[in-house]
């Protein structure tokens, strides 16, 4: 067995997702685990089936990925961007956000070499750098500022073994969204040092608030950073898996190497459905980001009701990262909740250790009245248990 393993921990969100399967609570399985927008594109566009009658949709694609969807890609980028993406050079599609990112590390790390981590961080990057055999740094953002960046600690946290930092803003989970002068600062800290940046925006399109939304028009180049990316959070199409990662060519033609090994290239089907649903974006972002909104008010209204939770609002994503203001350690928080009434939170420990007095809400699948009904049930609990 690869030993890289014994240091991994068992993907969370499985476990906790059984334990809600499994509740003896009869009431009504209300999850604010997943992280995934509410509407799907059988609710928001006109799927166009005939695609199955094509064979093309059922073989391989260019490892890089349909060359309509990396052209597509191309522009979007471009257009927030403040350099020209060419879709034959910068561009490779893969399956999902998170085989973008460890790709990405795989291409950038040996054994041993450091990542830093802004931390709480998501889950998956700890397992896919431990996976790789390199050590996750964490750097505490800083939570009564909304989660912002610590740019200070970054800096003194860089050694030489120091090869990459994951920055992901909108951020899960605390729905942060970076502020673009730490982030200009940080561009000159990762320059200096020879630290690649990789940038997962995978929730570019849930922005709330308008004061930091064009971060991305702050990089002319891809001289130091790799953009990784998700199709699912914009289109609503979490399952069929589809991702991207934007980057200089040499780095492309090695992650060409990487893909092709490990699955040589994302599902043609997936690929051909998400080309048939371009049309739609607008639509579909508009659609999923107004409910998003609906159920962010009815969380807050929720809030202010619940003394024993405090919540410093965040402008992305759909997360709230929650602190418990009473001695309950949020893990098994997390498990009473879900035997007793039936409700999927997760523990702030599975994104770091400092974090076990928070808990992580993802409200963008729930509709306002499961969310109202899932808080009620949550200050039941906290009334009942404190």
């Amino acid at each position: 067995m690869n030993s890289n393993l014994s240091n991994v921990e068992i993907p969370p969100i499985d476990y906790f997702n059984h334990l809600l399967d499994n509740s003896p609570n009869k009431n009504k399985k209300i999850s604010f685990g997943h992280g995934i927008p509410k509407y799907t594109p059988n609710e928001y566009a006109n799927i166009n089936y005939q695609l199955l009658n094509h064979s093309n949709s059922f073989k391989y694609t260019e490892i890089r990925g349909n060359i309509e969807l990396r052209n597509y890609l191309a522009h979007s980028l471009s257009s927030k961007l403040n350099f020209n993406v060419k879709p034959d050079k910068n561009l490779i599609i893969t399956p999902g956000a998170n085989s973008a990112m460890f790709k990405s590390l795989f291409l950038l790390l040996n054994k041993n070499d450091e990542v830093l981590v802004i931390s709480p961080a998501y889950f998956n990057y700890i397992m896919a750098i431990k996976m790789i055999g390199a050590n996750p740094i964490e750097i505490d953002s800083d939570p009564e500022a909304g989660f912002q960046l610590n740019i200070k600690s970054i800096a003194n946290s860089i050694t030489s073994k120091t090869k990459a930092i994951i920055i992901n803003s909108p951020n899960n989970p605390t729905g942060a969204l970076y502020k673009n002068n730490d982030l200009i600062e940080l561009f000159k800290i990762c320059d200096s040092n020879n630290v690649k940046i990789i940038l997962d925006i995978t929730y570019h399109d849930y922005i709330h608030a308008n004061n930091e939304s064009d971060y991305l028009s702050l990089f002319s180049n891809f001289k130091n950073i790799i953009i990784t990316g998700s199709f699912s959070k914009t289109f609503g199409i979490t399952g069929l898996r589809l991702g991207y990662i934007a980057t200089n060519s040499k780095s492309i033609d090695d992650l060409c190497k990487i893909q092709d090994t490990i699955s040589i290239c994302a599902s043609s089907l997936s690929q051909q459905f998400l080309l048939n649903l371009l049309n739609y974006e607008q639509l579909a972002i508009e659609t999923n980001l107004n409910a998003v909104k609906s159920s962010k008010e009815t969380l807050i209204s929720n809030l202010k009701n619940i003394p024993q939770l405090n919540w410093i609002q965040t402008d992305g994503a759909f997360y709230a990262f929650i602190e418990l203001k009473f001695n309950m350690d949020s893990r098994k928080f997390a498990e009473s909740l879900i035997n007793l009434k039936s409700v999927l939170v997760l523990p702030g420990s599975i994104f770091g250790s400092k974090w076990k007095t928070y808990i992580r809400l993802a409200y963008g699948a729930l509709n306002s009245n499961d969310v109202d009904e899932g808080m009620n049930r949550i200050k039941s609990f906290i009334d009942e248990t404190t």
